[in-house]
């Protein structure tokens, strides 16, 4: 090598070592990839997330927000997590069915009193070890529970009271059996289909109607072609909050201790700050935008959707069995 070559290598060394040499290392990248948008009270708590990655890793960890599926569906997110190539997500707690049925427990309707009590128990020492084993397993890390509400019927016919007022109704769920079967229960005909096509499935006629929570509804613009939000509330699942295994094992103990720190305080304000205060102002934006919202009849949605839980029971292996009898138990306390 001549001595021009060489020194020209030295000196492009030199500038690639550079900001180590004066203290600026660059932050480890996790690209944190959701279905849900760019703005609203979600949104709100992925930014809250990424600035206390930051600060309780000292800027060792940056968090790089993808929202509106721009990586994919929730499937899809997951399984770049499994693959790490993808580093961190939030689904709800009943999309692990498609890789373990434990899960789909928590699919069962009118399982919680409140989002409350469902954030207590999931996050109860007992559940959590039974929980984030089998997640574990799966290739997910549980970093964080967040508190989603209760979900309600949002459609573009008319106001539902009791289920008879369903009949005729295509309603969006997510792609979970258990949900599709309380939903056909409910008097509706459910229709298995991913988040990022149901505005343009409700504009088309497609479907009819969706259930969620008023705040996800708000942030994704789903008041702008459905007028009926009925509060029948059959579901309450929270959102855990995942990062890939396989990038965790591979962060310094240091960096670890700091990604569940994050977790831990995004968690508390999360559920006790930003969600309550989005549930309040999501009602009065969908009602000055023209949204009816009514109560119903919860006790004549509750029986309509009874057999649908007799049956899962029924026909339920050990280990869904084993969890519903844990869950039970241990929201008396919550």
């Amino acid at each position: 090598m001549s001595r021009k070559v060489l020194r020209v290598a030295l000196a492009l060394l030199f500038v690639a070592l550079s900001p180590v040499f004066a203290g600026e290392v660059k932050p480890i990248g996790i690209k944190f990839s959701v279905t849900f948008p760019a703005t609203g009270a979600q949104a709100d708590g992925a930014r809250r997330l990424g600035e206390l990655i930051a600060e309780c890793s000292d800027g060792r960890l940056a968090m790089e927000f993808y929202p509106s599926s721009q990586l994919g569906d929730k499937i899809a997110s997951l399984e770049g997590l499994i693959a790490g190539t993808i580093e961190m997500t939030e689904t709800a707690a009943t999309d692990l069915s498609n890789y373990s049925p434990m899960w789909s427990v928590l699919s069962l309707p009118y399982l919680w009193r409140d989002a409350k009590q469902a954030i207590g128990t999931l996050t109860d020492p007992e559940v959590r070890a039974v929980l984030e084993k089998d997640a574990e397993e799966n290739g997910f890390l549980i970093i964080a529970w967040a508190d989603l509400g209760s979900r309600s019927v949002l459609n573009n016919v008319r106001p539902v009271r009791v289920p008879a007022d369903m009949n005729g109704m295509r309603i969006r769920v997510m792609e979970d059996p258990v949900l599709a079967g309380t939903l056909n229960a409910m008097g509706g005909s459910a229709t298995p289909m991913p988040w990022s096509e149901v505005y343009t499935a409700l504009q088309q006629g497609t479907i009819q109607g969706l259930e969620n929570s008023a705040p996800v509804i708000l942030a994704n613009g789903m008041e702008e072609v459905a007028k009926f939000y009925s509060l029948t509330e059959q579901f309450i699942i929270p959102d855990p909050t995942f990062i890939s295994k396989r990038f965790f094992e591979r962060l310094s103990p240091e960096n670890q201790a700091a990604i569940f720190e994050a977790g831990k305080r995004f968690s508390d304000a999360w559920n006790n700050e930003i969600w309550a205060d989005a549930q309040v102002e999501a009602r009065k934006a969908m009602e000055a935008k023209g949204v009816a919202i009514n109560e119903v009849d919860k006790a004549a949605f509750a029986t309509a959707v009874q057999p649908v839980i007799d049956d899962f029971l029924k026909k339920a292996d050990a280990e869904q069995k084993a969890l519903y009898e844990l869950l039970v138990t241990v929201r008396e306390k919550y």
